[in-house]
């Protein structure tokens, strides 16, 4: 049986750079599919028309126009420039009532030991079999019935704290490997850290997010049923909108991508 965001975010083929794929209900969060699975079928067909498994995706940024409401929607590829180690992408995503998303990305091929550090480290938190996981009657978007989750950093949403910040361990509920569409869907699954310092209920939407993968997924020796650290922090908020940094990590302490989102906080 396929796992569950692999079968949501896997698009039909029916043409070269053309995509057929169906939004259901069951991936909501408020009026369309959450933007986890809208960006992972945008990746999933942009590495499809790519067809070079030797040139990983390294950027991937996606804007978003409208909700996914449930239902048929088309996803248009395009390779724009390919050169001898780098290929730029574009994507679109639409329905008959228009434009859902619009992307690009960019795949590259791996050039080891020309320049490694990092010097960031994952959050000190306890491993995910010490933290309790959030009980299914917890008032949580459609979506997230298909995660599970750890919550261990921040603040619970729409707690008025004095920290815009929220993260914890989480895996899909299905068994399922993590490629970089998957990455996105873990990247996208936890509320946006905003909420934290929100003191009662206030709907946010994403503007925009750009993700940066620093690793070729899936990674050799990676068990499907892994939990990964997903970390947020917000440290600015104007005008209705609010920035949000997001890391994902293993539990061994690797990173494997960021993201910066863009939230417009409505009502």
């Amino acid at each position: 049986m396929t796992a569950a965001f692999l079968a949501a975010s896997t698009p039909e083929p029916v043409g070269p750079g053309r995509y057929l794929t169906r939004f259901s209900s069951a991936w909501n969060q408020g009026k369309g599919a959450y933007g986890g699975v809208v960006g992972g079928t945008a990746l999933r067909a942009l590495e499809h028309t790519l067809g070079d498994a030797t040139r990983p995706v390294r950027s991937f940024t996606l804007h978003f126009c409208a909700p996914a409401v449930e239902g048929e929607a088309r996803v248009l590829t395009r390779i724009e420039r390919s050169g001898r180690t780098v290929t730029h992408a574009t994507v679109r995503v639409e329905n008959d009532s228009g434009v859902l998303a619009l992307g690009s990305a960019t795949f590259g091929v791996s050039r080891p030991g020309i320049i490694d550090y990092l010097e960031m480290k994952r959050p000190d938190v306890p491993p995910p079999h010490e933290v309790p996981v959030l009980p299914d009657d917890v008032p949580m978007p459609d979506f997230c019935r298909f995660f599970d989750y750890h919550f261990c950093l921040g603040g619970a949403p729409y707690s008025g704290g004095p920290v815009a910040e929220t993260g914890g361990w989480l895996r899909p509920r299905d068994p399922t490997p993590l490629d970089a569409p998957l990455c996105v869907g873990l990247m996208d699954a936890y509320p946006p850290s905003v909420l934290a310092r929100v003191d009662g209920f206030r709907p946010t939407a994403t503007v925009d997010f750009t993700m940066h993968f620093f690793q070729t997924l899936p990674r050799p020796g990676q068990r499907d049923d892994a939990y990964f650290l997903r970390t947020g922090r917000s440290r600015q908020a104007a005008d209705g909108f609010a920035e949000d940094f997001q890391q994902l990590w293993t539990e061994d302490g690797v990173l494997l991508a960021q993201c910066r989102q863009l939230f417009a906080v409505l009502g």
